[in-house]
């Protein structure tokens, strides 16, 4: 039994396959026949005409003979007058049923797969679930974390406490510290509060000094134009995709630096933002080629996060000329 629509697509294919494999050869066949059916056709003709030629010459009882048993030769050989239309008929049928069938399956998967609000839920979805934890990680570890450190400092403000007991106690909270700085940043990577807080601009600013403390990368952010609100949605659009191409770069590029350009158009209506690094690049082509196989979503994300806001997404690049990731939705 198949196991889902895509396995029962492949299983119809294959029965199609083998059944058109199987009109194929019928219709190889059939040729065959038709054509030493035209050779036999040609030659009873030449000894129909030899036997009239001789029947003058030849006794009447034995010219009989001679055409009788012609007779019975041309009806022996008369089967390859009669081509087998029953079974080709059946099986033509048969092709014409299950193609339908295939284009019915393939037209619903296709519009499964390209519903926007099938893609626009699942995105959706993805960000409610990161919310959800993310709330679940700041009311809980964080909170605990963070009550820990008071916890220190109470105990480190008791009286007479021996030296190598301070040092551990100070060397603890430094490590829980660093801890909860992780885990803040864990948070602010599943879903930036401040987004809904303060919107694109500073969300993006806090997002640029934790990359380049974190990893020291300079990046570089220019706007030009008056900044306006996009929309909850469409801002943590081109959040996560600014988010997504930046950390590509540091982890695929090795670049020197990063910069990120944002021009609010108001003629245009819309926003356009291009992110490009001097790192080491890659093949567009190739990769987009293999991506299917590398279990990756980053690059599918970015597309579809921006085509679901009604804007066109563009990625450019070579090996060791860095890379160039353009994008635009529209304002309001």
């Amino acid at each position: 039994m198949p196991e889902s629509s895509l396995d029962a697509l492949t299983h119809e294919l294959e029965v199609f396959r083998n059944s058109l494999q199987q009109l194929q050869k019928i219709v190889a066949e059939q040729n065959s026949k038709q054509s030493r059916q035209s050779n036999l056709t040609a030659s009873l003709a030449d000894l129909e005409n030899v036997i009239i030629s001789a029947s003058a010459t030849m006794p009447p009882h034995v010219s009989e003979m001679a055409r009788s048993a012609f007779k019975k030769l041309q009806a022996a050989l008369g089967i390859y007058a009669q081509p087998e239309d029953d079974e080709l008929l059946q099986v033509s049928t048969r092709l014409n049923m299950q193609g339908n069938s295939i284009l019915r399956r393939v037209s619903a998967l296709l519009l499964l797969i390209n519903s926007p609000a099938n893609a626009n839920g699942i995105i959706l979805a993805q960000e409610e679930e990161r919310k959800r934890i993310s709330r679940e990680i700041h009311d809980g570890p964080a909170q605990t974390l963070a009550s820990l450190t008071m916890r220190i400092d109470y105990c480190l403000e008791q009286p007479g406490l021996p030296q190598p007991l301070v040092d551990e106690l100070k060397e603890l909270k430094e490590s829980v510290i660093r801890s909860l700085k992780d885990i803040r940043r864990f948070i602010f990577d599943l879903r930036p509060m401040a987004l809904d807080d303060l919107g694109l601009l500073p969300t993006l600013e806090q997002f640029i000094g934790g990359f380049k403390n974190r990893t020291g990368v300079p990046v570089y952010i220019d706007t030009d134009g008056e900044r306006a609100f996009l929309g909850g949605d469409k801002e943590l659009a081109v959040f996560r995709v600014i988010q997504e191409a930046t950390n590509n770069a540091l982890r695929h590029s090795n670049p020197n630096s990063v910069h990120i350009f944002l021009k609010f158009d108001a003629h245009k209506q819309r926003l356009s933002v291009v992110i490009k690094d001097d790192g080491s690049g890659f093949d567009v082509a190739e990769t987009r080629r293999v991506y299917g196989n590398l279990k990756k979503l980053g690059l599918i994300s970015m597309e579809e996060r921006i085509r679901l806001s009604g804007g066109e997404f563009s990625i450019v690049s070579d090996s060791g000329s860095g890379t160039v990731v353009s994008f635009w939705v529209p304002l309001g």
